[in-house]
């Protein structure tokens, strides 16, 4: 099973410098993919104005683990990219920040990215636009809790974990203080989602915060779920991104993706087999664990992106999102300033353009 570190670290932005030196290999069902160790490099995609998604020049795309974006299997792999006229490669990355560091170096053209990830590159600089959202998790992240613990408030006092800089930890930080609470009322551990999973089901710590597939193994062992992201809709969403120069030359291109995207969603919608078994075959899951970690999350169609596109005043808006996000990266130290105009980088052209 593909695995997977969600952060929404600054320090990815540092690595933009030395990306172009940054290990990536290949070898993938649906394109490219990398491993960490591998001492192959991506080549940096076309020349600026060398129009992609052709067959002689494909665009390239990102894609880390994660529930909602193993439906882009779906769609290479059952042809739906072809009908549509687009060539696209599909370029696996394990280590979710490898895929940052390649996209912000312009080694991939568009990428899987969680919202939250999209605001410490505005201030940097990188030139890029947020074309779709892929999914928002509906359950896929929540804190696990041992016995004896009932409500949020019991938490006072307790042992928490999850890793500084994360979605999760962002996660509770606004579970803590939805209930009067703040980080000082636990005995926070920074830990990785790979030692605090483990570390809960063996009992050294009294809760933690995770997500799929650590979260449904915690429980499993006997954890209990106190609160996920089911009760928090719109907190974490998935989107793709897309570089600037690549959308300059390529925008016909991209909207034959973002169509494609709404294609292969109507299958997954109808429990298409053939379908659900490209995407289980190229993350290398069970069809039973797949359908599992697909309960967790919420697929965009093309009605559900145009709503979270407009202008609001909550999670369900993306404006919304990113300027939480951005409150909360400023507020743990991992920006200095939040960025002008957010909202800037979101563009429902392709969305809106979508057949």
């Amino acid at each position: 099973m593909k695995k997977i570190k969600r952060s929404i670290s600054i320090l990815l932005i540092v690595m933009m410098a030395l990306a172009m030196l940054g290990g990536c290999g290949n070898n993938s069902t649906s394109g490219n993919s990398t491993a960490d160790g591998d001492s192959t490099k991506i080549e940096k995609t076309a020349d600026a104005g060398e129009a992609k998604g052709t067959e002689s020049n494909p665009f390239i795309l990102g894609v880390s683990p994660m529930s909602g974006w193993y439906a882009w299997y779906g769609v290479k792999d059952t042809g739906i990219f072809e009908q549509n006229g687009v060539y696209v490669d599909l370029q696996f990355f394990p280590v979710y920040s490898d895929s940052l560091t390649a996209f912000y170096s312009g080694q991939v053209d568009g990428i899987c990215i969680a919202a939250s990830d999209a605001v410490a590159p505005v201030n940097e600089g990188v030139d890029f636009k947020v074309v779709l959202v892929n999914d928002n998790s509906y359950g896929a992240d929540g804190i696990v809790v041992q016995d004896g613990i009932n409500s949020i408030e019991d938490l006072k006092g307790k042992t928490v974990a999850t890793e500084v800089g994360t979605l999760e930890h962002m996660f509770l930080l606004k579970i803590l203080e939805e209930n009067n609470m703040t980080v000082d009322d636990v005995n926070f551990v920074n830990m990785t989602i790979n030692d605090a999973g483990p570390a809960f089901i063996a009992g050294s710590i009294d809760a933690a915060v995770l997500w799929e597939p650590t979260l449904s193994t915690a429980i499993g062992a006997g954890g209990k779920l106190l609160y996920s992201t089911k009760e928090e809709p719109g907190l974490i969403p998935d989107t793709l991104a897309v570089r600037q120069e690549v959308l300059d030359s390529s925008s016909d291109a991209v909207q034959k993706i973002v169509d494609s995207w709404f294609d292969g969603v109507e299958k997954l919608n109808a429990r298409d087999d053939d379908f659900i078994q490209a995407i289980c075959d190229g993350a290398e899951l069970t069809r039973d664990d797949y359908m599992t970690m697909l309960d967790g999350v919420t697929i965009f169609d093309k009605a559900k992106n145009e709503e979270t596109f407009k202008d609001g005043d909550d999670y369900t808006y993306l404006s919304y999102t990113l300027q939480k996000s951005a409150e909360f990266l400023l507020s743990t130290k991992m920006i200095n300033e939040i960025p002008d105009d957010l909202s800037s980088i979101l563009d429902d052209t392709y969305i809106k353009g979508a057949e």
